[in-house]
């Protein structure tokens, strides 16, 4: 029950109305668990979980808005969620995910398009988030982020060239 718990907390604080959650690896679709369940907001990051009579309490520990996950702790246990909504899943489907841009050790085009900047350069430190390429796609302006912290080894993506989707534009020292 409490993995089901956590799961419907994370969808009433972010009201991911139609969101998918993984919670500690398990998929959990909220909507239809537990219809009994209360979740009460107590203020800031903390909640009351009342079934019955059986009551708990909820506290937000972290999250990252930008990757959909956060942590949990309820009645003593920690727990991780990861949220995805219906165009993420799309997304991924068709290639285009967060998934599809970041390998280990490499960076790819998510989509055909033209380099508009690079804002990166071999042997320069990143962090998870910076800004390394920007692709034009469809009349609009991607900013390709790092997928992790590291440190670029060479970059392949130019200035005003085209790409193919699935291109390796940089990669990361291993």
């Amino acid at each position: 029950m409490v993995i089901i718990v956590c799961a419907k907390v994370q969808c009433l604080r972010n009201l991911y109305a139609v969101m998918k959650h993984r919670v500690n690896g398990t998929k959990i679709v909220p909507e239809s668990s537990l219809p009994g369940v209360k979740i009460h907001p107590l203020g800031g990051r903390e909640y009351m979980v009342q079934e019955g009579s059986r009551t708990l309490r909820a506290f937000l520990v972290s999250e990252d808005r930008n990757t959909k996950t956060s942590t949990w702790w309820i009645d003593g246990f920690t727990y991780e969620v990861a949220s995805t909504s219906p165009l993420d899943e799309l997304l991924e489907a068709m290639g285009m995910g967060a998934t599809a841009t970041a390998g280990a050790d490499h960076l790819k085009a998510p989509m055909p398009g033209m380099v508009l900047a690079v804002h990166a350069s071999a042997g320069q430190s990143v962090t998870k988030g910076d800004t390394l390429i920007i692709l034009e796609a469809m009349k609009m302006e991607n900013a390709l982020k790092a997928p992790h912290d590291g440190v670029i080894e060479s970059i392949t993506a130019v200035a005003g060239h085209a790409v193919d989707k699935g291109a390796v534009l940089l990669t990361f020292q291993k």
